[in-house]
């Protein structure tokens, strides 16, 4: 461009046509917590975190060469950053709305008279008129396709009939259609084309509401067809559907199936599926209430509730009559009863292997809602946050600190996994904090020796030997 007799020489160099690899990762990696503070209250946060990025871009790759020779380089490659940073948040969000920079000529000409009409209700006839696609995989590629042909203003996060429409599960009236968007109603090609009747679309809407399941979020949550506006949409169709105090609750439930569902079970980390969550739940609208929270906030509430119900392990007899029963209508469970069968010991033992199973993968889940920040946050936002440093990540440290001394093996491997994402996400510098990790670790690997189950040893091994490693990055910062 320097070359170029129009340009001057002083003019602000244009962005280069492509960042390296590793560039665009390291861009990439920061773009949900600037989308997320441009949506904050703070006035100009958004860009102090882009520029303070751009400058952990140079000390890391270096100043382009072309911005080397100009006046005020440093600065301005950092606002070329920034620009980069705001311009790709609003174009990934003209796409989920279906809103596109620009519309072809023709798609404008189309519409014709009726294009008031198209704009109320062509997004959700659009999905009445393809019943072929039955999966999510097939919605997630149509969406796109049909925002950018009809002129509906609607954002996917502020109303989720079309997602739900399109994904054609079975309770759909068989023969609606949607009026045609030309001048003159076309002729019928196909048989899954009948003549366009007056439609209301709102019943479409509401009887398939009813068919979100927590199997049809559990699959969402799975496929990776299926984006975080998406499954937004599901998620608050689901809840509008099943209204309550705490309606987050089955969506949590799913998402701990996801994390037990594919082979062999137990095996998968659920880092991914909670940073899933957590990007899903930035498009939740203030509709959606969880514990007196709405919005996002609803999210980080509802897990932090499902995380504290489940990190306690309990030995329970779960056929024990209330009678006998403690909290809840559970008793402990004692020694064989000269009255039980060799089938109901074996049924017994089966369960409580199951529910050692199931109190580890929750311990797993809250390790990755910790290091992905969905709670205890650390920074200067934490006060926007339902649950604070002192009170969320406090509550992790203790489950971590009081685990190791309880008299299950499993909450020992729990613990573990808990203990490891505390140190993750330790504050760097504080000398007394890192004592009191190192002599936690050392009483976990205290307890490794007297694990007797040998899955259950192999996973506390992983697990504490990477603790270690992090720990050691953590001295390490003590003493640069």
């Amino acid at each position: 461009m320097s070359s170029d007799p129009r340009v001057p020489v002083q003019q602000k160099p244009r962005q280069p046509k492509s960042y390296t690899e590793p560039q665009i990762e390291f861009l990439k990696s920061h773009l949900p917590e600037f989308e997320r503070r441009s949506h904050g209250t703070v006035r100009g946060d958004a860009k102090k975190y882009a520029l303070d990025r751009a400058s952990e871009f140079i000390q890391t790759f270096g100043l382009p060469q072309e911005f080397h020779t100009l006046e005020e380089g440093d600065s301005r490659f950092k606002e070329q950053i920034y620009n980069w940073f705001k311009n790709t948040v609003g174009r990934n969000r003209r796409k989920l709305e279906g809103k596109p920079r620009s519309v072809k000529k023709s798609s404008v000409e189309k519409a014709g008279d009726n294009s008031a009409i198209s704009t109320a209700i062509s997004w959700n006839g659009a999905a009445v008129a393809q019943p072929q696609q039955t999966s999510l995989a097939t919605y997630s590629h149509s969406q796109h396709v049909d925002s950018t042909q009809g002129a509906g203003p609607s954002s996917p996060a502020m109303n989720p009939q079309p997602i739900i429409s399109q994904m054609q599960y079975g309770t759909m009236h068989p023969n609606a259609s949607i009026p045609s968007h030309s001048n003159t109603p076309p002729a019928p090609t196909h048989a899954h084309v009948p003549p366009p009747p007056q439609q209301q679309p709102q019943p479409i809407a509401v009887s398939i509401n009813m068919a979100i399941t927590q199997e049809t979020l559990c699959d969402g949550f799975l496929s990776p067809s299926v984006d975080c506006a998406t499954l937004s949409n599901m998620i608050q169709s689901f809840v509008a559907s099943n209204p309550g105090p705490t309606p987050l609750v089955p969506v949590l439930d799913a998402l701990f199936a996801a994390s037990v569902a594919e082979a062999p079970a137990y095996s998968r980390d659920p880092l991914p599926l909670v940073q899933k969550f957590y990007e899903t739940s930035r498009y939740f609208q203030h509709s959606i209430v969880h514990a007196g929270l709405s919005g996002p906030q609803a999210a980080s509430r509802a897990i932090l509730m499902q995380i504290r119900k489940n990190s306690v392990w309990v030995s329970v007899a779960p056929w024990a009559s209330n009678s006998n029963a403690g909290a809840g209508g559970y008793r402990q469970s004692p020694v064989t009863s000269p009255t039980t069968s060799l089938s109901e010991d074996m049924q017994r033992m089966a369960v409580e292997r199951q529910r050692r199973k199931d109190h580890i993968q929750w311990a797993r889940i809250h390790a990755a809602a910790l290091e992905t920040g969905m709670i205890g946050f650390i920074g200067r936002d934490a006060e926007n946050l339902p649950y604070p440093y002192t009170t969320a990540r406090a509550f992790s440290e203790m489950i971590a600190r009081d685990a190791v001394w309880e008299n299950d093996e499993a909450e020992w491997v729990a613990g573990s996994f808990v203990l490891r994402a505390v140190i993750r996400t330790a504050l760097r510098g504080d000398r007394r904090q890192r004592d009191e990790y190192a002599e936690m670790l050392r009483a976990y690997e205290g307890r490794w020796k007297e694990i007797k189950d040998e899955v259950r040893q192999t996973m506390a091994t992983e697990v504490l030997v990477s603790a270690k490693e992090e720990l050691d990055r953590l001295e390490k910062t003590l003493t640069a």
